[in-house]
């Protein structure tokens, strides 16, 4: 794969993981996660996000300003062909 930086400048991927649906907790549980990366390439977020996918987990994908891109993706259905 190529590594592509995102064509905004300074914008964001956050790849947040959880062992359940992220959508459905909320308050002081949102903050409970298993992992919450952040990188610059869009193919590292990608990257990222299939490999929290295989290892059972929930997974959304945000940009810096918390607005949802992706997901949530379920462990449990088969993972997209395009996440971000």
């Amino acid at each position: 794969m190529i590594d592509t930086p995102c064509l905004a400048f300074g914008r964001r991927f956050v790849v947040e993981a959880g062992n359940s649906d992220l959508a459905a907790r909320h308050g002081h549980a949102r903050d409970n996660l298993a992992d919450c990366e952040i990188h610059l390439i869009r193919t590292d977020a990608n990257q990222r996000a299939r490999f929290f996918l295989r290892r059972g987990h929930w997974v959304e994908v945000y940009d810096d300003t918390k607005e949802l891109l992706a997901g949530p993706f379920d462990p449990d259905q088969a993972a997209p062909a395009h996440i971000v």
